[in-house]
């Protein structure tokens, strides 16, 4: 059989659910030093499968090996301990309002002046732009009223 024959040959196992005994074969064989071929003649899978499991087997043990308090910073934990109080031995940090009950969340206003407005004075009045508006439009109408009895 050549090489192109084994690669495009159906293997034993394909589209099978790994069981726990390949996966201890699998791991003592690559521990022993075979290639992935070898491997997957005798598992009957393809070497791209062996490929495969090997990186999620390595994935999985790497996302065990870390813990939360290993991945932050001291910068994080101290901000956590700055928001939300002292950090729990879980990870997760304690809210101060933990187990009472919150209401609908209402917006603060915020003035986004950074000084105070200047005091009107007393002699002075405001009129509304609703009034203002009509008045240039009033204005514009009779302009072009006049305007155009003139041709």
């Amino acid at each position: 059989m050549t090489t192109e024959q084994q690669i495009f040959a159906p293997k034993a196992r394909a589209r099978k659910a790994w069981t726990a005994k390949e996966i201890t074969t699998l791991l003592d064989q690559k521990s022993a030093g075979l290639s992935h071929s070898a491997i997957s003649v005798m598992l009957g899978r393809s070497t791209k499968s062996i490929d495969i499991k090997l990186h999620k087997l390595r994935k999985k043990v790497d996302a065990t090996s870390k813990t939360l308090a290993d991945s932050e910073t001291p910068f994080d934990k101290q901000l956590d301990e700055t928001l939300f109080g002292e950090s729990v031995v879980t990870g997760k940090p304690k809210r101060k309002d933990a187990g009472k009950k919150r209401g609908p969340y209402k917006p603060r206003q915020v003035e986004l002046s950074l000084s105070s407005p200047p005091p009107a004075p007393a002699d002075t009045f405001t009129v509304p732009k609703k009034h203002v508006y009509m008045a240039a439009v009033a204005l514009a109408a009779i302009a072009a009223l006049y305007l155009g009895s003139i041709s």
